[in-house]
């Protein structure tokens, strides 16, 4: 019976001040929806890491003649063999002036005005060699930056880092912004359940007058912020369940290359939500009834 006193109350005081749980509700779901979020797009870059990880190649550019003396063909095939040969190279493909070429006019095929200016002399022969362990780049580096006809070798980790710096920024930022907006949240619990509570003082004295406990008089108040923080939470969890799979099969449409998260990653986080929903709102209920109410 006590705990459905407790449980009759929260619900009680949710409607007589239904514009601040409203208010509450909107807040926790802004928050939770970029915590969330932050923790999704955090996801994908693990995801898309260890996949792009597993493909990284190095390549060596070959001299044509430009800024150094042209490969020779046996010096070509020297350096092929040595590569297919060398303990760390798990494989090693040749790309010709012209398959360099083809491949730049694949990749740039909307944007013809580029295409015109470049001919396939002016991009190099190259080898392209993928790793065992693509952090062993430096013993291939070291190895073959002095054989005759090569020109540069290029790590593709280096355009790798530059993207993951970047969506580390993003992630940090909206996690931040995240853990602000939980913050007013927590605020705005409190100041509800203090209103609350002051528009309940009578009862809440009788209560005393007859012998209840304080934890027995706090718990629909608490109850009251949990509630709220729930159903925030359930709100942000739907509005993730509902959008980003669909954003990550758009994507997954136009980036064939690219895995992304799906629809189990979203349900994945929503424990997480639920329990920073509830706990933030309890804490902060809490807090407002032992600092503001002397209950």
């Amino acid at each position: 019976m006590r705990w459905i006193y407790v449980l009759t109350e929260a619900l009680k005081g949710l409607r007589r001040n239904l514009m601040m749980t409203v208010a509450v509700i909107l807040s926790v779901t802004v928050s939770l929806t970029l915590l969330g979020a932050s923790l999704l797009l955090s996801e994908q870059v693990e995801l898309a890491t260890d996949d792009w990880v597993g493909q990284v190649e190095v390549s060596i550019f070959l001299c044509d003649g430009r800024t150094c003396p042209e490969i020779t063909e046996e010096q070509r095939e020297q350096l092929e063999t040595d590569l297919e040969e060398h303990q760390v190279v798990e494989e090693v493909f040749y790309e010709s002036k012209q398959e360099a070429y083809d491949r730049f006019v694949e990749l740039f095929s909307d944007q013809p005005n580029l295409i015109e200016s470049v001919d396939a002399d002016v991009l190099p022969a190259s080898f392209r060699v993928r790793l065992q362990n693509p952090q062993l780049f430096a013993v291939i580096a070291d190895e073959f930056a002095a054989y005759p006809g090569v020109e540069e070798i290029v790590d593709q980790r280096q355009v790798l880092d530059q993207f993951l710096r970047f969506t580390n920024v993003i992630r940090n930022a909206a996690l931040i912004v995240a853990v602000i907006q939980l913050v007013a949240a927590g605020v705005l619990i409190a100041n509800t359940i203090r209103v609350a509570a002051f528009a309940r003082r009578e009862q809440t004295s009788i209560m005393k007058l007859v012998g209840a406990s304080n934890w027995y008089i706090r718990l629909p108040f608490v109850m009251e912020g949990v509630f709220a923080g729930v159903l925030g939470a359930l709100v942000s969890w739907g509005l993730l369940w509902a959008s980003v799979p669909r954003v990550a099969a758009q994507l997954r449409q136009e980036i064939e290359l690219m895995p992304f998260i799906g629809a189990s990653e979203v349900i994945a986080i929503g424990p997480l939500l639920l329990a920073s929903g509830a706990g933030i709102a309890a804490l902060a209920s809490v807090l407002a009834l032992r600092r503001f109410l002397d209950v």
